[in-house]
């Protein structure tokens, strides 16, 4: 099994923004083009009923649009993470757990759309972690999307919580995809950098970039462990919050 484990690097932040306005390009032409279609098709018609042909194609079209506006959605909540770290967004704490269930809700949809089974082993009474709500709901729902997009033939995603021997809080996230090449390991936390095709619902390369610059920022640190045909887990440690 191959191991990466992240190293402190710099970022562009406009580059990153830059990247993010481009991937709501594409999905937002196809939106316009797929809805003035469905008008130019369908406005001047004049029938008292709708065919079971006409019927699936407007079904057909509406979650397309449904799909292209859910990844619109995810990419300008990564461009607001963006525009609040620029604001220098005041380090928090927050309970991990929560915002594992919570994103998991968010996602609960896509999870069962993409048959997949969602397992959280929530480790109990852990301290708060030193990260804002803000930061790690970006962080767990990159993973998550990640895992789900490793599977496209469904499975088995397992979400555990812990504290680790070294006193921090851990976040594990194993799947059962098509995992990560060795020659790739060394490139994931780049910016862009991305083993999938890119284009509408497929990742702009951003996801582990993110979540390397979030937890290297509060002292965490982040792990990646892959083998090719038999899945990923990513590691998370963050250090436990200490008021002053």
């Amino acid at each position: 099994m191959a191991n990466m484990k992240s190293t402190p690097q710099s970022s562009d932040s406009f580059t990153v923004i830059s990247g993010l306005a481009h991937e709501l390009d594409s999905p937002l032409k196809s939106i316009l083009t797929r809805t003035k279609k469905l008008i130019a098709d369908y406005k001047n018609r004049d029938f008292e009923f709708i065919s079971y042909k006409d019927f699936k194609s407007i079904i057909s079209t509406l979650e397309q649009l449904e799909r292209q506006l859910e990844h619109c959605s995810q990419t300008t909540s990564r461009m607001m993470y963006v525009g609040k770290r620029l604001s220098r967004l005041e380090e928090n704490n927050c309970q991990i757990n929560d915002a594992v269930k919570n994103v998991a809700g968010a996602l609960s949809q896509q999870l069962k759309s993409a048959r997949i089974k969602l397992i959280l082993r929530l480790g109990k009474e852990l301290p708060l972690a030193t990260l804002n709500p803000i930061e790690s709901h970006q962080v767990i729902h990159n993973v998550l999307i990640n895992a789900i997009q490793a599977m496209p033939g469904g499975g088995t995603i397992k979400v555990k919580t812990f504290l680790n021997k070294a006193g921090d809080i851990a976040i594990d996230v194993t799947d059962e995809g098509i995992g990560i090449a060795p020659d790739h390991l060394s490139k994931v936390f780049e910016p862009f950098f991305t083993t999938k095709e890119r284009g509408i619902d497929k990742s702009a390369g951003l996801g582990l970039s993110i979540i390397h610059s979030i937890i290297n920022a509060v002292g965490g640190d982040v792990q990646i462990k892959s083998s090719l045909r038999r899945g990923t887990t990513v590691q998370i440690s963050l250090p436990v919050y200490k008021s002053k």
